[in-house]
């Protein structure tokens, strides 16, 4: 018969517990926290431009700016990074087309996701004006410049606008373009429709593209040459009757302008000549729509006459215009015999 110490039966209840903690340990199943983290780290285009390219990351947007010097592709394949036990879809070095219909998504380790819209932008240089072609316009006669300068072409053709602003003031107007002229280099480009909101003086001439404008280059627009041809028109209101010596005469004129062309005359001719009879300024009474003068005791040398009429012109300098009227447009003078 074995007797059992106090000791033995310590031990021996100490070798059960400890047998049936490690029977219980090699049978739990130890579940840690997936992670959540499902981030785009960086997006790189390699290859296309000569230098890398990679996407500013706004969010859930992939701007990608891409160079107007380099065609835009159809489609791209991205070097793409992703948080740590995440994957993405399309997989990174996937060509996917190069618009913003692509959407990549990122599926964390728990299974969340989030979702990136692909965004391309044309990465457009600013235009620049090297020089225009003349340093002054006239409304209506003399109304076209030519810009020259660079990028002119990069972007959208319709996007492409030239427009003055009137330095006084601040008025700015559009310039209408000859869009099937445009070259990266050149544009043409006029004067608008003239109406009453338009003025003489300095203006600031711009190139604008989408939202990226041009330095600016100054130019002088002056009011129109009535010389050109059907600017202004003469008639005389006295046609038919007989005038005598010492009679006034009456000159109209008018424009197809509303106005705006004779505004710029009215009450500023300087003098007229009627064959062998000079009448001065002083010599003249001006409305905004006539000009009205006293015939003198001493007859013409013949008639029909044919008046000319002497103004300043835009640029300041004395001109005249002579008017052709038919016979029984005009009133009737006394010719000297």
């Amino acid at each position: 018969m074995k007797f059992t110490t106090h000791i033995q039966k310590q031990a021996l209840a100490l070798a059960v517990a400890v047998a049936t903690l490690l029977t219980a340990c090699s049978k739990k199943e130890y579940n840690y926290e997936k992670m959540p983290y499902k981030d785009i780290a960086s997006f790189k285009l390699v290859g296309y431009t000569g230098d890398s390219i990679n996407a500013a990351i706004n969010k859930d947007t992939l701007i990608v700016y891409w160079t107007a010097e380099a065609p835009q592709p159809a489609t791209i394949k991205p070097v793409i990074a992703v948080s740590e036990r995440a994957t993405i879809s399309p997989a990174s070095g996937a060509e996917v087309a190069f618009s913003e219909k692509t959407i990549y998504t990122v599926t964390a380790e728990d299974g969340s996701q989030h979702k990136y819209y692909l965004k391309p932008v044309l990465h457009q240089p600013v235009p620049v004006i090297i020089s225009i072609n003349t340093t002054s316009l006239q409304w209506i006669a003399d109304a076209t410049l030519t810009v020259t300068g660079e990028y002119f072409l990069a972007g959208d053709t319709s996007d492409v606008h030239v427009y003055a602003q009137r330095i006084s003031d601040g008025y700015e107007f559009d310039m209408p373009i000859d869009y099937s002229t445009i070259t990266m280099t050149g544009i043409t480009a006029s004067l608008p429709a003239y109406n009453n909101m338009q003025d003489t003086g300095l203006h600031r001439i711009r190139v604008k593209i989408g939202n990226r404008v041009s330095e600016e280059k100054t130019i002088n627009i002056r009011f129109p040459d009535i010389n050109f041809n059907g600017m202004i028109h003469f008639s005389f209101p006295q046609a038919g009757q007989h005038l005598a010596a010492g009679d006034s005469m009456t000159i109209k004129f008018w424009d197809d302008y509303n106005g705006n062309v004779t505004k710029w005359y009215a009450k500023k001719f300087q003098k007229i000549l009627l064959e062998n009879l000079v009448f001065n300024f002083e010599d003249l009474a001006q409305t905004d729509s006539t000009i009205r003068f006293k015939l003198p005791e001493t007859p013409i040398n013949r008639w029909p006459f044919y008046p000319t009429i002497y103004y300043i012109t835009p640029f300041f300098g004395l001109y005249n215009i002579s008017v052709f009227p038919t016979a029984d447009q005009l009133p009737i003078l006394s010719v000297k015999q």
